[in-house]
C-alpha cells in the first residue's frame, strides 16, 4: 500500500500549481467576487478544459482522458489550496461516475461535451440521503438548493421514482425548471434554489443500478472534496506561519510565543491526520475496496475538521487584520465553512463511518 503519488502525478501537481499561482491568485479572487452577475470564472474553466482537467475521468470512448482519483485527488488538492472558484468536483469527479454506467445516449453525449469543457453538470442531493425530488411519468418535481446551478449545462439528480432510486439528467432551460440564486458564504461559489415542476427529465438510470451509482458518486465525491479540504487547510497554515514568522511585537515575531507556536502545531497535526484518512479513501477507491464506505466517511470527517480548524486558526492568529478584507484568511475561513456543508454534515458522516463499520467483515 503505497500512500504517495508517482512521478506523472506529482509532475500534474506541480504544473496544477504554477498554473493556478497566476490564473487564480488572490487578486483575480477578489475581482471575480466584485465581478457582476457572475455565474462562475467560466474564462478560468476554459483555461483548465484545454489542459484537460475536465477530462481526467471521462472514458476515452468519449474523447476523455480515462484516468482515475488518483489524478482527480492530486488536482482537487491544488484547486482547494488555490480556493478555486470552479465546478471541478461536480463536473470533474462526480458525473462521470454517474454517467459512465448509463448505456443512455444522453449520457454518451454529456460526457463528451466535459472532456472537451464545453459542457459544466450540477449535481444535485450531494448533501442529503433522501432526495427531495420525485419522478412520475417522466417528470420530475421538487426544489433542491445546488451549487453552479445557475451556470450549468446540466443538472443530474437522484429521484424517487415508483420502482425506488432513479437518477435523472434534466435541462436547466427547459420547461419547469427555474433557478434562483440565494446568497452564499463564499461568493465564488455561486448556489441557486432550483426549482422543478413536471420537468422532463432523461432518466439514466434506476432501481439497483442507480443506488449503486449514486452510491459511489457520493462516496467519490467525499475523497475527492477531502483532498480539496486538505489543500485548503494546508495553505491557510502556511499563511498563518508567514505572519507568525512576519509580525513582530514588543521586538520579537509572535510565532515565537508558546501559544503560537502550539497552535500551529495543532493545525499541522490534524492535517496530517486528515491526510493519512485521504489517501485511505483514494486507495479505496483506486482498488474497488470493500472498505470504501468506511474510508470515505473517515477521510470526509478528518478533512472537514482539519480545514474548518486550520481556516479558523489562521484567522485567529492574524488578529483584527484577519477580518479584513485585504487579508486572505476571510477567503479560506469562507470556503472551509461551505465546504463542511456541501456533501453533508459532519453528524451525517459520523453516522455513516458508523454503519460502515458495522457492516465490515469480522476478519477486517
Amino acid at each position: 500500500m503505497n500512500f504517495d503519488f508517482n512521478d506523472e502525478q506529482k509532475m500534474l501537481r506541480d504544473q496544477a500549481r504554477r498554473f493556478l499561482q497566476d490564473a487564480c491568485s488572490p487578486a483575480h479572487l477578489r475581482a471575480l467576487i466584485d465581478a457582476p452577475a457572475s455565474l462562475f470564472a467560466t474564462e478560468l474553466w476554459q483555461q483548465v478544459a484545454e489542459l484537460g482537467w475536465p477530462a481526467i475521468a471521462v472514458p476515452e470512448a468519449h474523447g476523455g482522458l480515462g484516468l482515475g482519483a488518483l489524478e482527480l485527488a492530486v488536482l482537487a488538492e491544488e484547486l482547494g489550496r488555490a480556493v478555486s472558484p470552479l465546478p471541478f468536483v461536480p463536473t470533474a469527479a462526480v458525473a462521470p461516475v454517474l454517467l459512465s454506467p448509463s448505456d443512455h445516449a444522453a449520457a454518451g453525449a454529456l460526457l463528451a461535451r466535459i472532456a472537451s469543457g464545453e459542457a459544466v453538470v450540477a449535481v444535485a442531493g450531494l448533501d442529503t440521503d433522501n432526495t427531495p425530488l420525485t419522478l412520475q411519468s417522466g417528470l420530475v418535481c421538487g426544489e433542491v438548493t445546488v451549487p453552479f446551478a445557475a451556470g450549468a449545462s446540466a443538472w443530474l439528480a437522484p429521484v424517487q421514482a415508483v420502482d425506488g432510486l432513479a437518477v435523472v439528467l434534466v435541462d436547466p432551460h427547459g420547461a419547469g425548471a427555474q433557478c434562483t440564486p440565494v446568497s452564499s458564504i463564499d461568493e465564488l461559489v455561486p448556489v441557486a434554489r432550483v426549482q422543478l415542476i413536471n420537468a422532463p427529465a432523461t432518466v439514466l438510470m434506476q432501481g439497483d443500478a442507480a443506488t449503486r451509482a449514486w452510491q459511489q458518486a457520493r462516496l467519490q465525491a467525499a475523497v475527492i472534496c477531502a483532498f480539496e479540504q486538505l489543500g485548503g487547510a494546508e495553505r491557510a497554515l502556511e499563511i498563518a506561519r508567514d505572519y507568525a514568522l512576519e509580525r513582530f511585537t514588543f521586538g520579537r515575531p509572535i510565532g515565537a510565543n508558546q501559544a503560537v507556536k502550539h497552535r500551529l502545531a495543532d493545525m499541522a497535526v490534524k492535517i496530517e491526520l486528515a491526510r493519512s484518512n485521504a489517501w485511505f479513501g483514494a486507495w479505496a477507491l483506486v482498488n474497488h475496496a470493500p472498505e470504501l464506505p468506511m474510508a470515505a466517511a473517515s477521510a470526509r470527517l478528518s478533512a472537514l475538521e482539519a480545514h474548518a480548524f486550520a481556516a479558523t486558526e489562521s484567522l485567529h492568529l492574524h488578529g483584527g487584520i484577519g477580518y479584513t478584507w485585504e487579508a486572505d484568511c476571510h477567503l479560506h475561513y469562507k470556503r472551509a465553512r461551505l465546504l463542511s456543508l456541501t456533501l453533508g454534515d459532519a453528524g451525517a458522516w459520523s453516522e455513516h463511518l458508523l454503519n460502515a463499520v458495522k457492516q465490515l467483515p469480522a476478519h477486517a
